[in-house]
C-alpha cells in the first residue's frame, strides 16, 4: 500500500542571479541558506529588496524573478525498497529536479502538480533532493493571472504539498469517475493502471461506495471486477451502477460520493495492493435551449470574477478551509458562480466548492490568442505589462503555445475533473486567433470529458461578435443581434441602459438572445468604480503593500479635500452599488439568460487599480451594502417590479408588473406574493397577488400593481416591497412623486440669468441675489459627466479624461450633498445619486471650482476620479462683492417637462429668495469669469 514521506518544513536555497547554477553543478554542493516550505521567496524576504511604490497595482516588497534552488536532505526508509516513488509538488513554477547528482526531469505546468518518478535514483538511505524553479522561465502564455504582476504576482516558490509517494510496482495511476443520469444513475470508473514490474496478468479490482455524511443510512453495494493488465499502462473501464436513491448534487444539496478503488495483483510470490480514494458528485450539467441545464432543472449564473488576488500572500490559498471562507462570503451574496479568469485554482479550491455550492468556470492560463488575431487591426488597451523573460527559442509560435495550452487542459481535466463544482473549461481571456484551431482544442477537450462544457475563451472575438459553433455556452458583451447585452459600461465604448437610456425597471436583454443556440452570459458585467477607502491601509500586513493608495490620498491632500475621502468613498460606494442592482436585476428580467460573470463583487488591486468591489481585496465588506440586502436582488428567487420610470406626478396613477425570477430547487405551489408601498415610514398601500403555481427555471408573471398618487401633496421617497409571501425572499424599489403643478417662474426681487453677464455683475456689486442657470455647454472650465460611476479604472482615460477612441469621456464616481441643505427642503435627496437624478446629472457639465478657497465646498459636489482630483460642482453657492450668488450648471431650463426638474428649480427658487440663502464664502468675480 502507500506510503507518504512529507518534506513540508525547513529546506536550503540559494539564488541564481547569473542564471550559472546548472553549469556549475550547484545541485552536487550543499546550499547555506534557509526558507520554509511551502512557501516563497518574498515570505522569506529573499531576492531584492524593493520597496516600489506603484499606482497602477499593489507593490512587492520583495522581488526574486530568475532560478532559485531549493535543497534537503532526504532518507529513504528500507521499507521502500523496490518501490516506485514518485516527488510530488502541488503547485510551483518551471521546474528541474536532482537527486544527489543525477537530473531526473523537468515540468513547466501553472495549473497542475509537478510529479517526477524518481524510483531508480531514491534507494534505502539518506540523498540529496535539489529543485530548482524559475519563474522567469515562462510558458508563452503572456501575462495571465497565475503569473501576473498585479494579481497574484509572478511568485517563486513551492506551495502546498510536498511530499514523496511511494506505491507497489503496480498501482493505480489515475481514477476519473463519470456519472450517467440517463443510464439508472451509472458511473463509468476509468482507472488508469502502472506496471512497472514487467508483468502481465490479472488484476482483482474492488470498488466501494459511500455518501459522505450518510454512510450508515445509504449503503452502496461494493463491486469486483478482475482486469488484465499488461504493458507499462492500461485503461480500465468499469461500469458502477448507484441505487436509485442516491442523491444528486447540485447548489442546493451537495453531496458527495466517496470512491475507494483497491486492486490486488500476484507478481511472481508477492501480491502487490495500492488503494485509491476519490469524491465526486452525481449531476448533469448541460446546455439545452439556450439554457444550462442541472439535473434537468434550468438554472441562472449568479457570477463574480476571480482574478488571483491574494495581497497578503501573493499566491492563492493551498488550504480548503481558507477556499471555503473565501466562497461562503461570496454565496452570502447570493452569487453561486466563480469565473477564474485566466487561472486554474487548485484543489483546495474545488474541493471548497464542491462543499459550498459554486459553479466553476476554469480558464487555461491565456491572455494572448492561440493565434494571431483575424482582425489584423484590433488592437487592445496599452498596459504597462512586467517583462517576463520566456522560454529560449520560438516559443511565441502558434503552434509552440496551442501545443502547450492543449497539454495544460489535459492536465486540469485529470487533476480536477471528479469535481462536481467544476463545470466549464475555456481557452482564456478575451482571445482571438484561428478559429479552426481553437475549435479542434475544445473539440479535444470534449472528447476527453464530456463532464464538462467548454468554449473557445471568454469574451472572445468581442471586436466581431457572433456566435462560433464551436462553443457550448457564449461568455460576451453583446451578441451582434443587439447591443443592448449589460455587460461592460464603459460609456466610450457601447452605450448601455444604465447611463444611456432614461431609468426604469423594464430593460431586459431578451433580443440580445435571439437565434443563439446555446446559453449566453454576460461578459465582465459592472465594472463600477468607486472611490478609494484609505483606510483599508493598514490593512495590507504581508508581502504586497497598497502604496498606490498612499499615492491617491496625497494627490486628494494636495487637492485640499482630504478632509472628504470618507464622504467621497461612501456616496460612490452607494452609487455603485445602485448601478449594479440594475445590471443583476436587467438580467434576471431576461427570460432564457444564462448568467452574468460580473466584474466584480470585490475589488481588482491592479490594471491601474480597479476599485469596483462592493468587497475589498481581501474580500471583507466595505460597509456599503449588506449582504441580505444585497441578496433581495441577487438570489436564487428574486421578486421584480417592472415600472417605466421612477419619478411620477400626483396626478398619476402608479402601476407596475410584478414578476418573480425563480432558480430555486423545486417549483413553488400555490404561492402569492404580498406587496406594500411605503411613505416616510408608513405604509399607506397594500396588497396581494392572487395565488399560483411558479416553477423554477423561468421569469414568471405575478400580477398588476396600481396605487392613486393623489394623496401625496408634497415631494417624497415612496419605497415599494415585495415578499414571497412565507419565505425570506422579498425587494425593495424606490420611486419619487412630485406635485403635478409647482411654481417655476422667476422669483420677484431675485435676478435670474444664463451667462455671468455685465448685467449680473453690476447687480452683485448693488448687493443683489442672482441665480445663474449656466448653460452647460457655455462653461470655460468643466468636465463630462455621466450618471453612472467610472469605468474600471484610470487606466482607460489619460489625465484629461480621453478614452481609447480619443474622446472625453466621464471620470466622476457621483454626487455628494447635505440632505438636510436648506437648498433641498422641498426636493428629497440622499447624500449620493438616486435615480431622481438620473435626467438632472445627464444634462449637465460639473463646473472646475480648483481655484476656489481650499475650504470652499460646492453645495452639489460632483466626486471626481482618484486620478484627477478636480474640485467639481454642479450647484455652488458664494458672496460675490455684496450680493449673493448661486450658479447651477444643470440645464434645468431645457429640463422642465420633467418633474424633478421642475421640483429642482422650485426649490432652489425657494431657498435663493429665504433667509436661508446666506453663503459662507467669497469668491472672486474673475474666478467665475474664468469658470462660467
Amino acid at each position: 500500500m502507500r506510503k507518504t514521506l512529507d518534506l513540508a518544513g525547513e529546506w536550503r536555497i540559494a539564488l541564481d542571479r547569473d542564471n550559472t547554477g546548472i553549469r556549475e553543478k550547484w545541485f552536487a554542493t550543499q546550499l547555506k541558506e534557509s526558507i520554509s516550505l511551502p512557501g516563497t521567496t518574498d515570505e522569506a524576504g529573499l531576492g531584492d529588496f524593493t520597496d516600489e511604490r506603484c499606482a497602477d497595482r499593489l507593490s512587492r516588497l520583495w522581488r526574486w524573478i530568475g532560478p532559485a534552488w531549493y535543497q534537503r536532505s532526504v532518507t529513504i526508509p528500507r521499507g521502500w525498497k523496490g518501490k516506485r516513488i514518485s516527488l510530488f509538488l502541488e503547485r510551483t513554477k518551471d521546474s528541474q529536479v536532482w537527486v544527489d547528482k543525477t537530473w531526473v526531469g523537468s515540468d513547466d505546468s501553472l495549473s497542475t502538480p509537478h510529479v517526477f518518478d524518481l524510483s531508480k535514483e531514491l534507494t534505502p538511505g539518506k540523498h540529496t533532493l535539489t529543485i530548482l524553479v524559475d519563474n522567469a522561465k515562462l510558458p508563452p502564455v503572456g501575462p495571465c493571472h497565475q503569473v501576473d504582476e498585479r494579481t497574484q504576482t509572478n511568485w517563486n516558490g513551492i506551495l502546498g504539498r510536498i511530499e514523496l509517494i511511494a506505491r507497489e510496482n503496480v498501482w493505480i495511476e489515475g481514477l476519473q469517475a463519470y456519472p450517467n443520469l440517463e443510464s439508472a444513475r451509472s458511473v463509468r470508473v476509468v482507472a488508469t493502471m502502472g506496471n512497472a514490474a514487467r508483468w502481465k496478468g490479472d488484476v482483482k479490482f474492488t470498488l466501494d461506495a459511500e455518501v459522505v455524511g450518510q454512510e450508515t443510512a445509504l449503503s452502496i453495494p461494493s463491486r469486483r471486477f478482475k482486469v488484465a493488465i499488461k504493458g507499462k499502462t492500461t485503461r480500465v473501464e468499469l461500469d458502477y451502477t448507484m441505487p436509485g436513491d442516491v442523491p444528486l448534487w447540485d447548489e442546493f444539496d451537495r453531496p458527495l460520493i466517496r470512491l475507494m478503488a483497491k486492486t490486488s495483483a500476484r507478481v511472481k510470490d508477492a501480491v502487490l495492493r495500492d488503494a485509491q480514494t476519490i469524491d465526486f458528485g452525481i449531476r448533469d450539467f448541460v446546455a439545452k435551449r439556450g439554457q444550462f441545464v442541472i439535473n434537468g432543472r434550468p438554472t441562472f449564473f449568479r457570477g463574480k470574477n476571480d482574478g488571483a488576488l491574494f495581497p497578503l500572500t501573493g499566491y492563492a490559498p493551498m488550504e480548503k478551509e481558507e477556499w471555503v471562507r473565501l466562497l461562503s462570503i461570496a454565496r452570502n451574496y447570493g452569487i453561486n458562480h466563480y469565473r477564474f479568469h485566466s487561472w486554474c485554482p487548485p484543489e483546495a479550491a474545488f474541493a471548497a466548492a464542491d462543499e459550498v455550492g459554486i459553479y466553476f468556470q476554469v480558464e487555461l492560463p491565456n491572455k494572448r490568442g492561440i493565434t494571431e488575431p483575424d482582425n489584423l487591426n484590433y488592437s487592445p488597451p496599452a498596459e504597462a505589462y512586467e517583462t517576463l523573460v520566456e522560454l529560449e527559442g520560438d516559443d511565441d509560435a502558434p503552434a509552440v503555445r496551442t501545443a502547450y495550452l492543449t497539454r495544460e487542459g489535459e492536465r486540469i481535466l485529470q487533476a480536477f475533473g471528479n469535481h462536481p463544482s467544476f463545470m466549464m473549461l475555456t481557452l482564456g481571456n478575451e482571445l482571438g486567433g484561428d478559429e479552426a484551431v481553437m475549435k479542434g482544442m475544445c473539440d479535444h477537450f470534449r472528447a476527453l470529458d464530456g463532464r464538462h462544457l467548454y468554449a473557445m475563451g471568454t469574451g472572445h472575438w468581442h471586436w466581431d461578435l457572433k456566435y462560433r459553433d464551436a462553443d457550448d455556452f457564449w461568455v460576451t458583451r453583446g451578441t451582434g443581434a443587439s447591443p443592448d447585452l449589460a455587460t461592460r459600461e464603459a460609456s466610450w465604448e457601447v452605450e448601455l441602459h444604465v447611463d444611456h437610456k432614461p431609468p426604469s425597471t423594464m430593460t431586459d436583454y431578451r433580443a440580445a438572445l435571439d437565434g443563439v443556440p446555446v446559453p449566453v452570459v454576460g461578459h465582465e458585467t459592472g465594472q463600477f468604480e468607486v472611490y478609494p477607502d484609505y483606510r483599508e491601509i493598514k490593512k495590507y500586513t504581508g508581502i504586497l503593500k497598497a502604496h498606490n493608495l498612499e499615492i491617491f490620498r496625497e494627490r486628494l491632500k494636495a487637492a485640499g479635500m482630504l478632509d472628504q475621502a470618507t464622504a467621497f468613498f461612501r456616496a460612490s460606494g452607494a452609487l455603485s452599488a445602485l448601478c449594479y442592482r440594475e445590471g443583476v436585476e436587467a438580467a434576471l428580467r431576461t427570460p432564457g439568460f444564462g448568467g452574468f460573470q460580473m466584474l466584480d463583487l470585490q475589488d481588482f488591486s491592479g490594471q491601474g487599480t480597479a476599485l469596483v468591489g462592493m468587497l475589498n481585496v481581501f474580500m471583507e465588506s466595505k460597509g456599503l451594502i449588506t449582504p441580505k440586502a444585497w441578496r433581495e436582488f441577487c438570489c436564487e428567487t428574486v421578486p421584480l417590479l417592472g415600472m417605466r420610470k421612477y419619478t411620477w406626478t400626483n396626478d398619476e396613477t402608479f402601476q407596475a408588473r410584478i414578476r418573480l425570477a425563480h432558480y430555486g430547487p423545486t417549483d413553488l405551489a400555490k404561492q402569492s406574493l404580498v406587496w406594500q408601498i411605503r411613505a416616510e415610514g408608513k405604509t399607506v398601500v397594500k396588497g396581494e397577488t392572487r395565488s399560483m403555481d411558479i416553477p423554477t427555471g423561468v421569469v414568471s408573471e405575478l400580477d398588476l400593481i396600481r396605487a392613486d398618487l393623489g394623496a401625496f401633496k408634497k415631494p417624497q421617497k415612496l419605497v415599494v416591497t415585495l415578499r414571497l409571501k412565507g419565505t425570506r425572499f422579498q425587494n425593495r424599489y424606490d420611486l419619487w412623486v412630485y406635485p403635478a403643478k409647482v411654481p417655476t417662474a422667476s422669483p420677484k426681487r431675485i435676478l435670474v440669468a444664463r451667462s455671468f453677464s455685465k448685467k449680473v455683475q453690476v447687480a452683485l456689486a448693488g448687493g443683489a441675489r442672482v441665480l445663474l442657470l449656466a448653460k452647460p455647454e457655455k462653461l470655460k472650465r468643466s468636465v463630462a459627466t455621466a450618471f453612472q460611476s467610472s469605468f474600471w479604472s484610470p487606466m482607460f482615460r489619460k489625465g484629461d479624461g480621453i478614452c481609447p477612441t480619443g474622446k472625453e469621456t466621464p471620470a466622476i464616481q457621483g454626487i455628494l450633498c447635505d440632505p438636510n441643505h436648506p437648498m433641498f427642503k422641498d426636493f428629497p435627496t440622499e447624500s449620493h445619486s438616486n435615480w431622481q437624478w438620473w435626467q438632472l446629472i445627464k444634462n449637465s457639465r460639473p463646473m472646475i471650482l480648483d481655484d476656489a478657497p481650499a475650504k470652499y465646498r460646492p453645495t452639489l459636489q460632483v466626486i471626481d476620479t482618484f486620478a484627477r482630483n478636480h474640485k467639481l460642482g454642479l450647484i455652488c453657492e458664494a458672496k460675490v462683492g455684496k450680493g449673493r450668488l448661486l450658479i447651477c450648471s444643470i440645464d434645468l431650463p431645457a429640463l422642465q417637462k420633467h418633474p424633478e426638474a421642475r421640483q429642482l428649480l422650485a426649490s432652489i427658487h425657494r431657498y435663493v429668495k429665504s433667509t436661508d440663502f446666506k453663503p459662507g464664502h467669497e469668491l472672486d468675480a474673475a474666478l467665475i469669469r474664468s469658470i462660467v
